[in-house]
């Protein structure tokens, strides 16, 4: 593809839309061109930050509009795969939030699809272009801490409580997609247990253990209904510990920390934290960037349909564990 331009638009002005509005705004190497969404208010308040970008209620007008290359996804998740099937259909890329489905099966659909018609499909697991999460990525592919025994996560907050899906559908879809990309694995099996507290049908709190390859595993805890926001990672090697607190001004810290077992004596020897320096960079700026740039050199983005349905798949094994009262489901 030559060097003008993309033409893109966004579907939903909701509560992550404008973000995505903002960043693909400022991209030079983009044109946001349309903006839709069937709540006109929204779309007023949007021409006023925005004036010269078109709006529109009607997704069929982006559809038809051949200009448009690429169509970004920031709607409610039961509407994802309709829209998304449409535009790929219709010959456009898709950038899409996540999760990227309900189903594997509508997943599945997505990436047969896009693959029929060689567009890209894009899930934004923005926590794959964290600068931060890239370079714990690089401290485990070097060995640095040794060979991780377990993951410690902790995704809490005070709201915001959704009104289509469960806790671990909000926040723990960051987890899985962050493990799976430092760990370079998926979990063989998981084991989720929940609980409903302000509404009974959809729970608010979720502890789920994975069962990764090489004996790893990883414990996550997520919740809507804590006082303090927390978005905290803990991975103990068998030479080293890190500690991510996306929260900190050190967001990550490698701490010089074990356990030594010689002869039965047992030891814990202790060295210093050593605070390790990341870059400041957005990470959905990041993830736009890719996005575009995977469409103009036809490259697969490293968050694709096949990782989209890779958690997917994650999050049904989580639906059938609860419903079992925690059984293990093997992957």
């Amino acid at each position: 593809m030559d060097e003008k331009k993309l033409n893109v638009a966004i579907v939903g002005c909701g509560y992550w839309g404008p973000n995505l509005i903002r960043n693909f705004s400022q991209l030079p190497e983009a044109n946001l061109s349309k903006i839709c969404d069937l709540d006109k208010n929204k779309l007023e308040e949007i021409k006023k930050q925005y004036p010269t970008i078109e709006t529109t209620d009607s997704y069929d007008e982006l559809l038809n509009d051949n200009k448009i290359n690429a169509i970004i996804i920031a709607t409610p998740v039961f509407t994802h795969f309709e829209l998304a099937k449409k535009a790929l259909e219709n010959d456009k890329h898709v950038f899409i939030e996540k999760p990227e489905t309900l189903t594997s099966k509508e997943a599945e659909e997505l990436l047969e699809i896009s693959n029929q018609k060689n567009k890209i499909i894009m899930v934004d697991h923005i926590f794959e272009y964290s600068p931060a999460i890239n370079k714990i990525k690089q401290i485990l592919d070097n060995k640095e801490l040794g060979n991780p025994n377990y993951i410690h996560a902790e995704w809490l907050s005070l709201g915001r409580l959704q009104p289509e899906v469960n806790v671990i559908w909000d926040l723990a879809v960051h987890v899985f997609a962050a493990l799976n990309y430092i760990l370079g694995k998926k979990p063989i099996s998981l084991s989720a247990h929940t609980k409903a507290y302000f509404r009974e049908d959809i729970d608010e709190v979720a502890v789920i253990t994975l069962n990764f390859p090489d004996k790893i595993k990883a414990f996550v805890t997520v919740s809507w209904t804590e006082p303090e926001k927390t978005r905290k990672m803990t991975i103990v090697g068998s030479k080293k510990m890190l500690v991510y607190n996306m929260l900190d001004k050190d967001q990550i810290k490698i701490h010089n920390k074990s356990v030594n077992i010689n002869q039965n004596q047992i030891t814990y020897p202790e060295g210093e934290i050593t605070p390790i320096k990341i870059e400041d960079t957005e990470p959905l700026k990041t993830s736009c960037s890719h996005f575009i740039s995977c469409i103009k050199n036809n490259t697969v983005p490293r968050s694709d349909g096949q990782d989209g349905l890779d958690i997917v798949r994650i999050l049904e094994a989580t639906d059938e564990s609860i419903k079992n009262n925690g059984k293990e489901i093997i992957l």
